[in-house]
């Protein structure tokens, strides 16, 4: 109600105001039914209080709008300060994916070593300081010595722990300012660059080599490994840039040829040798399923009988256009290449299955003597393999004779007296070839199972010229009947050679004295001819000859 008066009472004032004036206030009031014109100022004063509590009413409407219309302004403003938190994180966090990948695709994840992607940049921009400078620089390929062995016989684990072993070697025997990477399996790429603080030579080499030689702890044994490197040097005659790496690569191989833990300089020589070694891995890789491998057989004699008591079977390879393929020319890239294991095995299962026929059609309870490569030494199927042979062959255990190198056993020997001791369990006889040529140690012999010691033909060819190799192959002789071992001596030649050791007590010998190595039928006819002959018969047939 005061509200409609106010309001009456305004419209009244201003009637007022547009007809005339006071004069007519009265009566307009009364109009109205509001108070006279004494009452208008205090009407106004009211109206003025109704005008100003609706604009504070207004403004306070105002302000709990604004105030929501801020917090709804700071909510967005979080938001998107949380969105652009989320973004920059998310473009960290794919950056640093991204890098990851990167360092990924360039290093080796097992040693963190540049990977071969990386080295080639690198070698680039050696390759470019080098032709700057005028100072030569060294590419060397590395590659570790019988390491399939470690796989193979201590597992991929041990494997691992001793790449990232001579990784981190090779890196401290380097300069900072040298680069080493990791091509693959058990391969090593080392650039090194002279400058005044290092000048290049081969003691630099030696040095990675005495480094990469000393021993690992692998679980609770502490095992030595070697290596074999391969050097190409640039800038020299002829020498591409790219071709570096290739290369050293070339050189490692004849490294390797020359009986591995050296290391060898490329020479433009060298491609014709790797040529050929590309040539025979290419054939040999079938000549096992084109039946090309045959076995030749080379007589052992009993010296006190004069009869033959066994044979060795040796490995040919009958190419069809290569012709008879000597084994120095396959057997080391068929031990690189590891086709090695399927050809040893062939080897064996042959010899014994010969031996077996030959036992059958009455020639006697014969000893066939069979290679063991390393690569087949270490293999964990080995025992499995050797049985399986005689089960499938028939022969007896005693009449197979399994020949070892000193070196295969060498780096492990705990390991080895284990693995030997499975195999004699099996009730093979077991030999030591090429005796005298290793790494020869009593305090190790006295620990293998070993039966024969096969003394090497380098030793018996002088021994009617020279003291000291006939002191030594007598020495051999007392030390294996010392330890009741049997000897066999290999590359016998001539009645002087025999003489002189039957004089000295060897037990047996094989070579061209008696026989030089033949095929299956010729050995047969061989052994039929030779066993109507009385005791030691057979030596003197051989002295006629």
């Amino acid at each position: 109600m005061l509200h409609r008066r106010l309001s009456l009472s305004f419209t009244a004032a201003a009637a007022l105001t547009f007809t005339g004036g006071p004069a007519n206030a009265a009566s307009l009031l009364a109009a109205a039914g509001l108070p006279d014109a004494r009452q208008l100022p205090l009407i106004l004063l009211g109206l003025a209080i109704a005008i100003g509590a609706g604009a504070i009413a207004a403004l306070r409407v105002l302000a709990q709008r604004a105030r929501h219309l801020q917090q709804l302004l700071d909510q967005r403003s979080a938001e998107l300060e949380r969105a652009h938190q989320c973004i920059a994180d998310d473009a960290k966090a794919r950056s640093a994916s991204e890098q990851r990948i990167h360092h990924i695709a360039q290093h080796d994840v097992l040693t963190g070593l540049p990977s071969r992607s990386l080295l080639q940049d690198q070698l680039s921009l050696a390759i470019g300081a080098s032709e700057r400078s005028g100072q030569p620089l060294w590419v060397m390929l590395i590659d570790l010595d019988r390491f399939k062995y470690v796989n193979d016989s201590m597992g991929h684990k041990a494997g691992d722990v001793l790449l990232m072993t001579v990784a981190a070697r090779l890196r401290s025997a380097l300069q900072d300012s040298d680069t080493v990477a990791r091509l693959s399996g058990d391969e090593f790429v080392v650039i090194m660059s002279q400058h005044p603080a290092q000048q290049l030579g081969p003691h630099l080499v030696q040095q990675l080599m005495d480094s990469v030689a000393q021993p690992v702890l692998l679980g609770a044994k502490e095992y030595s490994v070697t290596c074999s490197i391969g050097v190409a040097v640039y800038p020299t005659a002829g020498a591409l840039a790219d071709s570096l790496i290739e290369h050293a690569d070339i050189a490692m191989y004849s490294a390797k040829k020359l009986g591995r833990n050296n290391f060898q300089f490329y020479t433009p020589a060298m491609n014709d040798e790797a040529q050929e070694r590309v040539r025979i891995e290419s054939a040999l890789r079938k000549a096992l399923e084109r039946d090309e491998f045959v076995l030749h057989y080379q007589p052992q004699v009993d010296l006190a009988s004069g009869k033959i008591v066994g044979m060795e079977a040796l490995l040919r390879w009958q190419h069809p256009e290569l012709g008879m393929v000597p084994p120095m020319r396959f057997i080391s890239v068929a031990e690189d290449t590891g086709l090695i294991v399927p050809i040893g095995a062939w080897v064996m299962r042959t010899a014994c299955l010969q031996n077996r026929a030959w036992q059958d059609a009455g020639m006697g309870a014969l000893r066939v003597a069979v290679n063991l490569s390393a690569r087949q030494f270490g293999s964990p199927e080995l025992l499995d393999n050797i049985r399986a042979v005689l089960e499938d062959s028939g022969l007896d255990a005693h009449c197979l004779e399994i020949e070892l190198t000193e070196s295969l056993f060498m780096s492990d020997v705990t390991l080895a007296v284990e693995l030997l001791h499975s195999m004699k369990a099996i009730g093979v006889n077991l030999s030591i070839d090429d005796f005298g040529t290793g790494y020869s140690s009593l305090s190790y012999l006295s620990r293998f199972p070993i039966d024969v010691l096969k003394i090497d033909r380098s030793f018996v060819t002088n021994i009617t010229r020279d003291a000291n190799d006939a002191a030594l192959v007598a020495s051999i002789i007392n030390l294996a009947h010392n330890l009741k071992l049997s000897v066999i001596a290999e590359g016998v030649e001539t009645e002087e050679q025999l003489g002189y050791l039957r004089r000295h007590g060897c037990d047996e010998m094989q070579g061209y004295y008696v026989s030089r190595p033949l095929p299956a039928q010729e050995f047969e006819r061989f052994l039929r001819e030779h066993n109507n002959l009385a005791d030691d018969q057979v030596l003197l047939a051989a002295s006629a000859d």
